[in-house]
């Protein structure tokens, strides 16, 4: 499935989760590689495609779970090194409600966690600093750390569309604040930063991409209750 941007967002929604393409000089790029259950309907989709590298926005495991079969493929995997503890152990970074009314589900979230640990791959881990890291093999996209979701969350922005991870969600089919955060303070920053940079597309990890337009004023109405807090 595709949407269309200032470039083309090629990407696959499985159930709440979605993951993405870009393509590159020397093969292509998959961005989250989905949860549990999913590695049949994700293979089908790339068969299509020359993936040779997977670039996890962070190490959760419906974002992860079938990197070790893309690992098995051949493609190298890329995750932030403040990330290197979370894949299989989910609760090495303890998730909050970011507004009380996700209280309640972040209960759910903990304890899911406990019991969801993503199969063994071995990572490249991309450090701090190094937004080119993707241009130098072959992909014209800037590396953008998203903290707050997870201490190493990061984004992709390319041709007007930033690939955000869970730093903004779409998973209930409106532009919403991620429900869960490692720390709510660097979560809020990281907001910040995507109003600065303000693409044109979000292309979020739970649902379908969202115009910027849409997800600004969303964004800017949580900081602003932030403010008066």
């Amino acid at each position: 499935m595709t949407a269309a941007g200032t470039g083309r967002i090629t990407y696959l929604a499985m159930g709440d989760v979605t993951v993405y393409l870009l393509h590159g000089t020397a093969g292509d790029l998959l961005i989250d590689t989905g949860f549990l259950f999913k590695w049949r309907t994700l293979s089908k989709w790339i068969a299509d495609y020359d993936v040779r590298s997977v670039f996890l926005t962070h190490g959760h495991p419906d974002h992860d779970w079938n990197a070790a079969r893309m690992q098995k493929r051949g493609a190298k995997i890329y995750l932030s090194e403040l990330d290197r503890g979370l894949p299989r152990h989910f609760l090495s970074q303890p998730v909050q409600a970011t507004m009380p009314r996700y209280r309640a589900r972040n209960l759910v979230q903990r304890f899911g966690g406990a019991l969801t640990n993503s199969p063994r791959y071995t990572p490249e881990y991309l450090r701090e600093g190094d937004a080119d890291a993707l241009r130098r093999l072959g992909f014209d996209a800037e590396i953008i750390p998203l903290p707050g979701h997870t201490y190493g969350s990061l984004g992709l922005l390319s041709d007007g569309v930033l690939y955000c991870g869970d730093a903004f969600t779409m998973i209930w089919k409106k532009p919403d604040i991620t429900p869960h955060a490692v720390s709510p303070e660097q979560m809020t920053e990281s907001l910040r930063t995507i109003l600065r940079l303000s693409p044109e597309w979000l292309a979020c990890g739970h649902g379908l991409p969202v115009r910027m337009e849409e997800a600004k004023p969303v964004i800017e109405s949580f900081l602003k209750g932030k403010s008066h807090a």
